[in-house]
């Protein structure tokens, strides 16, 4: 019988705490892990995964990327969305995740993401809550379907106990991602422009609406079945929506509602997921940290995946 092969997860950090903390999540995970203090000391054969901190990211410039492992899941962790060159080196193939909190990151964001890019099975909200939570869900394919949806979803979110401000968010984040799988998702596909707002959308047009809480984290997602979201339009519209700040330039109107929307939720959510089949469809997920205040609550997200997208 042939021995199963146990994947190999690179760590290139000097932190201790860091290093402790990727060794024991890593390894539940089911990877071998090793650390390095410099990514020239690693050995870039057969690896799976491969995490940067902060350090080893300032040292990497956008055309090391291409002397990377091939393939392999790369998380930088220490970063922050706010930063522009960290934008810029998202833009490279491979370089996927980002995690914020390098002083005490979750341990179960980095065992789900680590289990999702070894096993390919990445959609489903619930990867990112504590086991057996309710999860609601509705199909939403009309504008009056997507107004009583986000009722149901604000007054759960209620009903658990979320702060107002965080309820707000919450409302408004789920109406764009549900206008962007209503009308730019098959605007994008089909190659058409976004329907006027309050129109009704596409025959073919409808996105799936799921939403639980853990009592730490409330998280929704939204599905479409068109799978046409890239991360370099995320990276574009975020960079694009930041210098703006929020006033769009002449020339920009026609897009400036997906732009400044999605700009819009990567600074009102924690962690912000996306799940891409190409072609075949998009699942966005969206959570919110309900012991999160003060001036943390304003920044932009403390972590962004894709998964899938290209």
């Amino acid at each position: 019988m042939t021995a199963a092969v146990v994947p190999r997860a690179v760590c290139v950090t000097g932190s201790l705490p860091l290093r402790r903390t990727l060794r024991r999540t890593l390894g539940a995970a089911g990877s071998q892990v090793e650390f390095h203090d410099s990514v020239d000391g690693a050995d870039p054969g057969n690896v799976a995964l491969l995490v940067l901190d902060q350090v080893a990211r300032r040292a990497l410039k956008r055309e090391d990327l291409d002397a990377l492992p091939r393939g392999a899941g790369l998380i930088v962790i220490g970063d922050s969305l706010e930063n522009d060159d960290v934008v810029e080196l998202l833009h490279g193939k491979g370089v996927d995740h980002l995690i914020s909190d390098a002083d005490d990151p979750d341990d179960a964001e980095i065992v789900v993401t680590s289990v999702k890019l070894l096993s390919g099975d990445i959609f489903g909200l619930e990867k990112y809550l504590a086991w057996g939570v309710k999860i609601g869900e509705l199909e939403v394919r009309s504008y009056e379907q997507k107004r009583e949806a986000m009722a149901e979803v604000t007054a759960y979110a209620r009903e658990v106990g979320a702060r107002r401000p965080v309820i707000a968010k919450i409302e408004s984040v789920v109406d764009e991602l549900l206008m962007n799988a209503l009308y730019d998702a098959p605007a994008t596909a089909n190659g058409g422009a976004r329907p006027a707002p309050g129109a009704e959308p596409a025959a073919d047009a409808r996105g799936v609406l799921r939403w639980a809480c853990d009592g730490r984290y409330f998280a929704v997602s939204v599905e479409d079945s068109f799978g046409a979201l890239q991360k370099a339009s995320i990276l574009e519209h975020l960079t694009r929506a930041r210098q703006e700040r929020g006033r769009p330039r002449p020339g920009n109107d026609e897009s400036a509602g997906a732009g400044l929307g999605l700009y819009f939720i990567l600074s009102s959510v924690t962690r912000f997921i996306v799940n891409v089949d190409p072609g075949k469809r998009t699942e966005v997920v969206c959570m919110f940290d309900l012991k999160q205040a003060g001036r943390d609550a304003e920044s932009c997200a403390r972590s962004l995946h894709v998964f899938g997208g290209g």
